[in-house]
């Protein structure tokens, strides 16, 4: 016998798991807008509830406890936000132009989802210098995407476009930026308009990091 044959589910079944996704992404939704506008200390799960529109025991239901819930929220966003970086390094013309392009993908994304990034920001710990994360669930991410930015750097250096200097210094040098960058943003009231941002963010890394070697 080559193995036992998956039950198809009901229709009713797969309408119930699609209620249930809905109300788990609704959930999320909710909990970081809260987790931003309080802080993770001061959130509290009956204030997730109340603007999430759901019974207590049903939020409980859904995610166990505060801190599955937090991680849930950065496991999700965090795993857009990475996919998102490394999706626009597709295609470049050169290493330079990928670590231009991933730096875009990166900040608009964060941008778009300035909850977010308070989420982040709130944290106050410096991004470039292993942050003790809440959840292990941020710190893998956050190691995901400091060897994407180290990979780039090299292949940077190995074509000339970047000073030689270490990779993953200059990779957490510009982490370090991106946290200044977008922590100013968000301390101004958002105002400035995210394609300003972006374009102040890959000048900078044009300023700091590229040789003269480059071709522009």
């Amino acid at each position: 016998m080559l193995g036992a044959v998956k039950r198809r589910r009901s229709p009713r079944e797969v309408v119930r798991q699609a209620r249930r996704d809905v109300q788990r992404q609704h959930l999320l939704d909710a909990a970081e807008r809260v987790f931003a506008a309080r802080g993770y200390d001061a959130t509290r799960m009956q204030h997730v509830a109340g603007e999430a529109g759901l019974a207590i025991a049903t939020v409980y239901g859904i995610v166990g406890s505060k801190q599955a819930l937090y991680a849930e929220v950065h496991r999700a966003r965090g795993r857009e936000l990475l996919e998102r970086a490394m999706a626009a390094t597709v295609g470049a013309g050169s290493a330079f132009a990928a670590l231009l392009e991933g730096v875009k993908g990166y900040a608009e994304y964060l941008l778009a989802h300035p909850d977010y990034l308070r989420l982040h920001l709130q944290e106050s710990q410096p991004w470039a210098l292993h942050p003790r994360f809440t959840s292990a669930d941020q710190g893998r991410l956050w190691r995901e995407g400091l060897e994407l930015t180290v990979t780039v750097f090299q292949a940077a250096i190995a074509e000339g476009s970047v000073i030689d200097e270490s990779p993953a210094l200059l990779g957490r040098l510009m982490i370090a930026a991106h946290q200044v960058f977008l922590g100013e943003w968000v301390a101004q009231g958002m105002k400035e308009r995210p394609e300003v941002v972006v374009a102040r963010m890959q000048q900078h890394v044009e300023r700091a990091f590229a040789t003269r070697r480059r071709n522009r």
